[in-house]
């Protein structure tokens, strides 16, 4: 289809069809592999909000594979880059809306009862039970509940409780032979063992399987993922904020641009560093110590637009109409020409090309202790331009409440990373960059 449509448009001819159905096969081919393995085909992710995003990233990856496999084929030369970026387009508009529609109709579906899981009883405490309504256990669980069974409200120990929760039991048992039921779930607090205890032993006579649900105090905690460390499985409870391939791909494009920005950048740089000479004594560049990736410290690059050199315990932000910027570093300031510089920084490795903007250490310490979520900026490296930036966040924080607002912008970047969000803010900078109102 992208093929013939690309053909049709640019060449008013078909095309070769046996070319875009091998392409086409192997694409459907790497995506449905990819989907599987990520789990993306369950009814309950058709539901959640971020299916399309996974579902464009996959296909995306898809892409990428047949490229890669074509060239390792010696066969690019053979097929239309045109008709590829068709392929692709239309590829991701298919399935994005194939998506929704599917969505759509499941909805629908649940709405009026036309979906049926595997047929289960319930055994649990009331407000445990009370947790699992019908569509939850149908959507988290592909479960149709035939029977629920509250156990008694007595305190935990002692006779009456075992009897009373016995008989229970036995009627749960009675009503999961009569209507067949195909599972049993239990729904309790893990902390009470001793009930466990007695639903296991008494459901042992059923010849099904017996599932533990999370409580209320487990819930959040297994939605982590299940690691394995040596010969022991462990929860995470927190993961890295980029995965290793995720490192690679944003290395690469810091690697490719900041290289490509340096070159073009040159130029530009030799008139600035004529102007700033001609204008105040001083070195050319400003060093100042940043932290970065971990907390680690290392040396930023900029160029200078003061007369002063200030790196110490006590840091004076810039402020309006500062009497220290010089009237060259004003420009720059306003432009962002003096971050230039730190394309070096990133070529180094000790920043990125976006990311949370690093502070000087004196302002680090300062706002650590007032703003909880803070150092959670250090799991990535700092950035030449950020999301808060390119939204308006840039210049003096002469309120607390102000850098909080920064904060807010560089954890919502952190915990929403993808190749596409950089390459938007990369966009964005040159657009708000240029005579911000509040850079000076």
């Amino acid at each position: 289809m992208g093929g013939v449509t690309y053909h049709m448009l640019a060449f008013n001819e078909v095309g070769s069809l046996s070319e875009y159905l091998g392409e086409g096969g192997d694409a459907g081919l790497f995506f449905v592999l990819l989907m599987n393995s990520l789990g993306l085909y369950r009814a309950s992710i058709l539901l959640s909000r971020g299916q399309l995003r996974a579902v464009a990233g996959g296909w995306l990856m898809a892409m990428a594979a047949l490229v890669g496999f074509l060239f390792l084929l010696k066969s690019t030369a053979y097929y239309s880059r045109g008709g590829l970026i068709t392929f692709a387009l239309l590829g991701v508009a298919f399935l994005l809306g194939w998506r929704v529609i599917l969505a759509a109709q499941l909805r629908n579906a649940l709405a009026e009862g036309q979906v049926n899981g595997r047929r289960v009883i319930l055994i649990g405490d009331e407000a445990e039970l009370a947790r699992h309504s019908p569509r939850d256990l149908l959507m988290n669980y592909g479960a149709h509940d035939i029977g629920r069974f509250p156990l008694s409200r007595c305190d935990p120990g002692g006779a009456e409780l075992f009897s009373r929760d016995s008989e229970i039991i036995t009627n749960a048992i009675r009503a999961a032979r009569t209507h067949e039921a195909e599972k049993v779930l239990i729904a309790i607090s893990w902390n009470d063992e001793q009930r466990r205890k007695l639903i296991c032993e008494r459901l042992r006579i059923l010849p099904v399987p017996i599932f533990l649900l999370p409580d209320r105090s487990s819930e959040t905690l297994l939605t982590q993922p299940l690691m394995n460390m040596g010969r022991s499985a462990v929860i995470q409870l927190q993961r890295a904020a980029l995965s290793r391939v995720e490192l690679f791909v944003k290395r690469g494009f810091d690697l490719i641009l900041a290289t490509l920005g340096g070159i073009l950048a040159l130029p530009l740089l030799l008139i600035v560093a004529i102007l700033i000479k001609l204008e105040s004594a001083g070195p050319l560049i400003f060093k100042q110590r940043r932290r970065g990736f971990n907390g680690r410290e290392f040396t930023i690059y900029k160029l200078r637009t003061m007369t002063v050199l200030e790196d110490g315990p006590n840091i004076r932000q810039a402020e309006r109409n500062d009497v220290r910027i010089t009237r060259v570093g004003s420009v720059l300031r306003r432009t962002s020409i003096d971050e230039v510089p730190q394309l070096l920084n990133v070529l180094l490795g000790d920043m990125s090309l976006v990311g949370p903007r690093p502070h000087a250490v004196a302002h680090d310490d300062q706002y650590s202790a007032c703003i909880g979520d803070y150092a959670f900026r250090n799991h990535v490296k700092p950035g030449l331009t950020g999301w808060a930036q390119v939204n308006g966040l840039r210049g003096e924080t002469a309120q607390i409440e102000l850098m909080k607002r920064r904060v807010d912008y560089d954890v919502w970047y952190i915990n929403n990373w993808s190749l596409w969000l950089d390459i938007l803010i990369v966009a964005r900078t040159f657009f708000t960059a240029v005579w911000a109102k509040n850079a000076y």
